[in-house]
């Protein structure tokens, strides 16, 4: 196959969970959420299921039937995740992302989580940009992309989930959250490694480097 033309484009996506995929260039995607649709359809066969006798034919054939449902919701998500990837992956060049702790994202949200599939997404559009000679790339997992300025880089504490936009108080911009943060995975991505790594001591200042490492959960719902 042969690659797809060059854009000279890159890009920084943050994901979350009221977003699925936000891009630095302000584009918003977000997932149909096809579990939470099939909520209705599953419990349904759920029941049809505990209603029949055990080991009996007409049990067989309920079960058969919720595996059906089961087995739609994950062509849904898959589709939609293949056309997402090959859209992103055709736009840009270079797609910068964060290596998420999926594992602990999924012990705080769960189902939420799981049904917007992010860990599959992103194997998808791995697979995408090596077959379109393109390229994705991770940031690392302790990098702080959403409490700091974009603009003037004044890292701002204490921000919860529950904040969505904010004014800076330095330069006094307003930035949407998830927008900020994917404009910063994108400035990271570009910052060479050896830049990173010495700026490292100053970042690790600012995130209180006295936090116990079991805070990790924390820490990562915190950069959504």
């Amino acid at each position: 196959m042969a690659p797809d033309p060059r854009t000279g484009e890159t890009a920084g996506f943050d994901f979350g969970l009221k977003t699925f995929l936000t891009c630095s260039d302000g584009t918003k995607y977000e997932s149909p959420q096809f579990y939470t649709q099939s909520q209705t359809d599953i419990a349904r066969a759920n029941r049809a299921v505990s209603r029949k006798k055990k080991g009996s034919k007409n049990r067989e054939r309920s079960r058969r039937a919720l595996a059906r449902v089961h087995r739609k919701v994950e062509c849904q998500r898959g589709d939609h995740h293949w056309k997402l990837a090959l859209d992103i992956v055709r736009r840009f060049d270079v797609c910068y992302f964060e290596d998420l702790n999926l594992d602990g994202m999924k012990r705080l949200w769960g189902r939420k989580v799981s049904d917007l599939g992010f860990g599959a997404f992103m194997q998808k559009i791995q697979w995408q940009a090596h077959k379109r000679d393109k390229r994705v790339a991770k940031i690392g997992r302790w990098e702080a992309t959403t409490p700091i300025c974009h603009n003037c880089g004044q890292k701002h504490l204490f921000m919860n989930l529950s904040v969505r936009d904010w004014h800076c108080i330095t330069c006094s911009l307003h930035h949407d959250r998830d927008i900020n943060a994917a404009i910063n995975i994108k400035k990271l991505g570009h910052q060479p490694l050896e830049e990173r790594m010495s700026d490292l001591p100053r970042r690790a200042f600012l995130a209180d480097a006295t936090i116990p490492a079991r805070r990790s959960d924390s820490l990562d719902s915190q950069r959504l």
